[in-house]
């Protein structure tokens, strides 16, 4: 037993130490003496480290905080792909963790979210629209025109010539149910502009459209199905907006996976690492993230027509990621647009089927509350 003692600490002693995977240092080319680079300080790992290995280095450096950080978010911003293309080359320690980088514009985000919004303000701002005569008013009408029977008895009924003070753009969208013969004068609100029109009879009747006592008529907004939709509408949304804002950065993070597979299949001629799509990944990720957060605070300040800002995240978004594709990929700038198009269209198809996937479960929860 001594003697097999003494033959296991021998060997342990004369054991060699693991051979390191390279020579000079990844990050600054420097000769290596041992296992942490003397001029840098960066770890020789191997070249290509495994998903596992890059989310426990991100759980290691979660809380660490350098000066570095500046740099790396703006390369991130300004040069498409560079961060990617350096870290897949092994330059691991001259810039911010993409995880770590991800989760600080999260925060950033949520922040702004939480000072500056909340689900009640959101909920709010949307009753606020669907109060609006003129959503209230082309609601009606939709529901009656979506009855088959109670169509039919529209266009069987006589009609009434009558003075409307309601939006013009019923007699615009509805011309088989209200059709308008004059234009009397248009409001500032386009909410109660004054025309003639030829109605159903039976709208009066149902008290769909009633008279205010001073010879004018409108729709009503208090009208049984208008109402009812409406109230179910809100209730939705309320619930939509509270499953997002509790899970909004969970789900974000969710869609890198996504966005990796749709790289791979975009790229499966190339015998790329998988590890090098995820990292791509993570850093388009934390682009869109910045994208959200500048428009956030546009919104928030100037408040530009929302219009402007769909069309402005789209054509940002697609322009960073072709330039990325151009860099990281190495291929042309015409395959580069084409495969980040269809890329692009993978991952929106994806965040598509987040968004109706909330809807479904608010729908549920909503109806099953009511129940």
């Amino acid at each position: 037993m001594l003697k097999f003692f003494r033959k296991s600490k021998r060997s342990k002693v004369t054991q060699k130490p693991k051979a390191l995977p390279y020579t000079h240092c990844l990050n600054c080319g420097t000769e290596l003496q041992g296992k942490y680079c003397h001029k840098c300080g960066q770890e020789a790992l191997d070249k290509i480290p495994t998903i596992g290995g890059i989310i426990l280095e991100y759980i290691n450096n979660a809380f660490i905080w350098d000066s570095k950080f500046f740099s790396t978010f703006w390369t991130l911003i300004s040069r498409p792909g560079k961060l990617t293309n350096d870290y897949n080359a092994g330059k691991f320690i001259s810039q911010e963790h993409p995880l770590k980088l991800n989760m600080f514009l999260l925060f950033v985000f949520i922040s702004l979210f939480v000072f500056f919004a909340s689900d009640e303000k959101m909920t709010n701002s949307v009753r606020n629209i669907t109060t609006d005569e003129r959503v209230l008013s082309g609601l009606q009408i939709e529901l009656l025109m979506d009855d088959e029977e109670y169509l039919r008895k529209i266009q069987e009924s006589p009609r009434d010539t009558i003075i409307m003070r309601a939006p013009l753009m019923l007699g615009e969208n509805y011309p088989k149910v209200i059709t308008n013969i004059e234009t009397k004068e248009k409001s500032e609100d386009g909410v109660d502009d004054e025309w003639v029109a030829v109605v159903p009879q039976v709208l009066i009747e149902d008290s769909y459209i009633v008279s205010d006592g001073s010879g004018y008529y409108h729709i009503n907004p208090e009208a049984e199905r208008g109402k009812k939709a409406l109230d179910l509408f809100n209730s939705i949304w309320a619930e939509m907006v509270r499953i997002a804002s509790q899970y909004f950065p969970i789900l974000l993070l969710l869609t890198v996976p996504f966005l990796t597979l749709s790289l791979r299949l975009v790229q499966r001629k190339s015998k790329i690492p998988r590890i090098h799509h995820f990292v791509f990944a993570l850093h388009y990720t934390a682009f869109l993230e910045f994208l959200i957060i500048f428009i956030y605070l546009l919104v928030l300040t100037i408040a530009p027509p929302v219009q402007l800002l769909q069309y402005a995240m789209i054509a940002a978004s697609s322009l960073y990621l072709a330039i990325a594709y151009h860099r990281v990929y190495a291929t042309s700038w015409i395959n580069a647009i084409i495969k980040s198009l269809l890329t692009s269209f993978i991952y929106f198809a994806i965040l598509l089927a987040i968004f109706i996937t909330i809807f479904l479960v608010a729908c549920f929860v909503t109806v099953a509350e009511q129940i």
